[in-house]
């Protein structure tokens, strides 16, 4: 039996080329040490992040080289705006995360462009890495932009992979055309086919694809596109504990778990003889602490980057005359705030806002980028829609339904009766200068990526219309607010009434 199996295994070896992909995706500055809350929210576990990712990087590294295997480490963007080491040190400290792991192709998502492309081209000047942006154009010359590659080819145990990038061709409603200045994104499936074809030309083996497009893209691209093996992608930090494999053209399909929580694993089985994917395996590998250990220069440079970083983070950005708390089933000073920032900073006629979704009273006295960033603790994106009076209403029920925290809004006022039957407590609702909102008419609205999303009983969000998400995270259009209207005053307006507590 033994000598059958070895001889099978080394057969095996004999037929086959091995290449270790090693993923990551919608990192978003999360290097810092966190905890897995979503395994167990009372008691979550130690996730390591970057130190641990540098551990389990450099173990497969050395594993693949003893076993003769080929080695690539991929990030397909998203990569420093979301957390404050990464915001406020303009992706450094990410950079330096990268170049200590040795990334070897990187592709930007979308924001990666949020603090705007001079920025961003600092940050790819900082990393070793080859940056790519198959589909990212000069708006003049249509060329792949200056500082992006338009692809890379690279080889491993004699393979040559060939290897293009697709940021999201959606970009243009999920940015300002400030932040992405003389930029433009070709198609994503005319991109794709165009540069499978440019690479087969180029006698590549293998072509894989980097993608800042979210998980329902890259399979539609998948299955539109004959001829990528590979596709590692972000944007919808979709975690695929195994890989999807599409039916039609069995492109394998990765993606990890975002905010640096998690790895990406594939090991490619490539026939020699052929030059083809003969087989795969594949899992996520979460960065648990108590499993993996951290890497502890990689710690104190993540340690070095939160110190220089929460210096901006406490800037005092304005003033609060009052402490502004939250409340689930009542009218709040701070969800009035929150959501008079949303509508005005999109300028819509509505803002729905869920109670649970703020993290933390603003405080009395100096308020810091900090304070904003707490409230925001879950990191919602705004996004804007098209509803109309029936469905508002409809929401407003859901809202009032006792289940959860009510709503907050602004450009509404209404009243309720909490004693009545669910789904009948809505008596009236108006527009803030008083007059009845009417079902048959449209509004647009301005809500948050949770309720956009329409899990649970909030599925009415998902029957408006001109659906996008913004991508500018509430927490930074609450400190835009404050700013401006600084000092703070909380104001309590009757937006929202329960008869039964008359």
């Amino acid at each position: 039996m033994f000598s059958i199996l070895l001889i099978f295994l080394l057969s095996s070896t004999q037929q086959y080329a091995h290449i270790y992909i090693l993923h990551t995706n919608d990192i978003e500055g999360a290097l810092s040490p966190s905890t897995a809350w979503w395994m167990n929210p009372y008691f979550p576990p130690p996730i390591g992040n970057a130190a641990a990712a540098a551990t389990f990087i450099r173990e497969k590294r050395v594993e693949a080289d003893s076993l003769g295997y080929g080695f690539l480490l991929f990030d397909a963007g998203d990569m420093f705006v979301g957390s404050p080491v990464g915001e406020f040190s303009k992706g450094h400290a990410v950079a330096e995360y990268f170049n200590y792991c040795g990334y070897d192709v990187v592709a930007p998502g979308n924001h990666d462009y949020d603090q705007g492309v001079d920025v961003f081209r600092q940050f790819v000047d900082k990393v070793d890495a080859t940056f790519l942006g198959s589909n990212i154009v000069d708006n003049e010359t249509r060329s792949v932009v200056d500082y992006l590659e338009p692809y890379t080819i690279v080889e491993r145990t004699g393979v040559r992979i060939g290897i293009f990038s697709l940021l999201t061709e959606y970009m243009s409603g999920m940015t300002t055309p400030e932040r992405f200045e003389n930029h433009d994104v070709l198609p994503e499936i005319e991109t794709a086919g165009w540069y499978v074809d440019s690479l087969r030309a180029k006698d590549v083996d293998l072509i894989f694809a980097i993608t800042g497009i979210g998980l329902r893209h890259d399979k539609r691209v998948a299955t539109a596109v004959e001829g990528i093996d590979v596709i590692v992608g972000s944007h919808s930090a979709t975690a695929l504990e195994v890989p999807y494999e599409d039916s039609i053209n069995h492109t394998i399909i990765c993606q990890a778990y975002g905010h640096l929580s998690s790895v990406g694993f594939l090991d490619l089985w490539i026939d020699k003889e052929t030059r083809r994917v003969a087989g795969y395996r594949g899992e996520l590998v979460d960065l648990l602490s108590e499993q993996i250990d951290e890497d502890t220069m990689m710690l104190e440079m993540v340690e070095k980057w939160e110190t220089i970083t929460q210096k901006g983070f406490d800037e005092v950005i304005g003033y609060s005359e009052e402490e502004l708390a939250r409340a689930g089933f009542e009218e709040t000073a701070i969800g009035n705030l929150i959501t008079d920032a949303m509508r005005e900073y999109f300028e819509v006629d509505v803002a729905i806002h869920n109670s649970g979704g703020i993290r933390a009273n603003l405080p009395k006295g100096d308020i810091t980028y900090r304070h904003c960033y707490n409230i925001d603790a879950l990191s919602n994106t705004a996004v804007i829609m098209e509803m109309t009076g029936q469905n508002i209403i409809e929401a407003l029920e859901i809202g009032v339904n006792g289940h959860h925290a009510i709503f907050q809004v602004s450009g509404l006022r209404f009243r309720y009766d909490s004693k009545k039957p669910i789904g009948s407590r809505i008596l009236e609702v108006s527009l803030a200068d008083g007059r009845p909102i009417k079902p048959e008419d449209r509004y647009s609205l301005v809500t948050n990526s949770f309720l956009a999303a329409g899990g649970g009983e909030y599925a009415i969000f998902k029957s408006g219309e001109n659906i996008q998400d913004s991508f500018h995270y509430l927490r930074s259009i609450i400190a835009e607010y404050v700013k401006k209207h600084s000092p703070i005053k909380g104001r309590i307006e009757g937006r929202i009434v329960d008869v039964a507590r008359k």
